[in-house]
């Protein structure tokens, strides 16, 4: 089973933000996990309404090609775990310390810039009132 959850070893999750571009607000890593297996992390940080997303790592992808397979399904998941993590927190926007690689945040709905990629949370997180007829 595949679980997504903050960092427990926070030494290691220090170390991680060590090496992040940090802006401000409070820095957490989300690690994916299947049993023991580390598959992948997302290092965000909080700041007001806007979630920013530091720094992906995917086993075995060092971001000098195309993501592909098991890659993309990481780091899509990683996303939008991050997202609704952010969601929770009150984040209203989602935006990068680094810019788009290979179109893959563009191709879920961000804009992106030389320096960075953003969008509103709404692009990621659906919300759906009580009492909404589902359309279909």
């Amino acid at each position: 089973m595949i679980e997504i959850l903050p960092m427990a070893d926070r030494e290691k999750e220090s170390a991680i933000l060590d090496q992040t571009q940090r802006v401000a607000g409070e820095a957490r890593v989300l690690a994916m996990q299947e049993r023991e297996t580390v598959l992948g992390w997302v290092a965000l940080e909080l700041e007001h309404e806007i979630l920013r997303i530091l720094k992906f790592y995917a086993d075995g992808y060092d971001f000098s090609r195309k993501p592909q397979g098991e890659e993309i399904f990481i780091l899509d998941t990683l996303m939008r775990s991050a997202a609704s993590y952010g969601e929770t927190f009150g984040a209203r926007k989602i935006e990068t310390v680094f810019p788009d690689f290979f179109g893959f945040l563009q191709a879920r709905g961000f804009d992106s810039d030389e320096l960075h990629a953003f969008t509103p949370m709404s692009t990621i997180v659906k919300y759906h009132h009580l009492g909404e007829n589902s359309r279909k």
